[in-house]
């Protein structure tokens, strides 16, 4: 019975410490992204982004990419003629990428943070 009580907390242990705490939406990690748990809803400009493309999460997504140790927040939609002209800090304001050498050196220096929503379809 000893050894029987001493598996059992063996056993205990090892699935506690082999559990990982995340919240989670859909199976997705919730960011804090913008000083918020749920920027989709929080963050004006960026809910009403969203809510334009809400409906179509297999071609269109909402990614967060760290650039300049600042949040840049990338509004992929599948009707964007264009690449350069949807990244945006917190605040709204649009990151001027309309000269291909600050688009790339964007695309080079940039680090996912994470996917709010849908898929990253410009990856």
């Amino acid at each position: 019975m000893k050894n029987l009580t001493k598996l059992f907390c063996l056993l205990l242990i090892i699935t506690a410490a082999s559990c990982k705490k995340k919240s989670a939406i859909d199976g997705k990690e919730v960011l804090t992204v913008c000083g918020t748990k749920d920027a989709l809803e929080n963050i004006d400009w960026l809910k009403a982004e969203y809510s334009k493309m809400a409906s179509s999460p297999t071609v269109n997504g909402i990614v967060v990419y760290k650039y300049n140790n600042k949040e840049v927040i990338e509004v992929q939609n599948a009707a964007f003629s264009s690449t350069n002209q949807h990244q945006y800090y917190c605040d709204g304001t649009k990151l001027n990428l309309d000269e291909p050498a600050d688009f790339n050196k964007f695309r080079q220096e940039r680090k996912l943070v994470g996917i709010l929503f849908g898929t990253n379809i410009w990856n």
